[in-house]
């Protein structure tokens, strides 16, 4: 049976967030953006939004996410987000799973690859490359149109909106720009334009700053934690407020936004937090 539209959609109206709607129907802000393929929170008033995906599915004998993830033309990524599965998940026979509704259009996403060279004594040369990649439905190739802008503006005054304009982000081992980034490579571009200078690896990052308590966190703090169980830090991400947080995110191949302390997977693995900004830059936008 075809689902109710009416009632599994919402018209975003003024002042309308991703992190509101979500929260009133129920979702994480990572499940709201895979329901509706959006690879940013930003939205538009009059924009028609689900808030609701497809009914359940009950698991069945020999499923697996990647058959469900095929059959119903979404990844496997999507049936997690939607769900708030864990990495390492094993879905079970007669478990019920939230299915996300599949990208019926192509999406275009603007990727911004940025450099910053230092000269002594001058402030730094920020050059800019801009590119255009249309995101096609599961199964169907990628098409990308890349132009370059020397003059391109870098967000470098509000570290908040400097993270949130990279959501969606490939992830790449050992990147440092934004045509890929991985989790200390993305805290880099979010401070480095700020003049904050941090280490590159997450375990150095983690020696920066000052420590600061879990009850204690304001957005814009280093959350670190360790991904391995060897009990050393191998991931960081920036705190945003509300139990969430931004990070260059490995299983999900992109920066993207995750719960920490209500996250089965995120709040066990939690081991630290570094404050690195001062306090007036850190709650300049809230």
């Amino acid at each position: 049976m075809a689902p109710n539209l009416a009632a599994d959609t919402v018209t975003v109206q003024q002042g309308d967030t991703a992190y509101s709607l979500a929260r009133r129907a129920g979702l994480s802000v990572e499940a709201f953006l895979a329901l509706n393929n959006l690879s940013s929170p930003d939205l538009k008033v009059g924009q028609v939004l689900m808030v609701s995906s497809m009914p359940p599915h009950t698991v069945q004998a020999g499923e697996t996410l990647y058959g469900l993830a095929k059959k119903y033309g979404v990844t496997v990524d999507a049936i997690k987000a939607a769900n708030t599965l864990p990495e390492d998940a094993v879905i079970a026979v007669g478990q019920m799973l939230k299915i996300p509704a599949p990208s019926a259009a192509p999406q275009t996403v603007q990727v911004v690859a940025a450099s910053v060279q230092t000269v002594p004594n001058t402030a730094p040369v920020v050059q800019v490359t801009a590119a255009q990649v249309t995101v096609s439905p599961v199964g169907q190739p990628a098409a990308v149109n890349v132009e370059t802008s020397d003059t391109m503006p870098l967000l470098s005054g509000n570290w908040r909106d400097n993270a949130m304009s990279m959501i969606g982000t490939p992830y790449v081992y050992g990147g440092t720009s934004r045509r890929g980034l991985d989790c200390s490579g993305f805290v880099l571009q979010v401070f480095t334009p700020l003049g904050v200078k941090l280490p590159r690896v997450s375990a150095d990052q983690a020696r920066s700053g000052i420590p600061v308590a879990v009850n204690n966190l304001q957005p814009g703090d280093l959350l670190f934690f360790d991904t391995v169980g060897g009990g050393k830090v191998t991931h960081v991400g920036i705190y945003l407020g509300n139990d969430s947080f931004i990070n260059a995110n490995s299983y999900r191949g992109q920066v993207a936004i995750d719960r920490l302390l209500s996250d089965k997977y995120w709040a066990p693995r939690y081991l630290s937090a570094r404050r690195v900004l001062p306090d007036t830059v850190a709650m300049s936008r809230p």
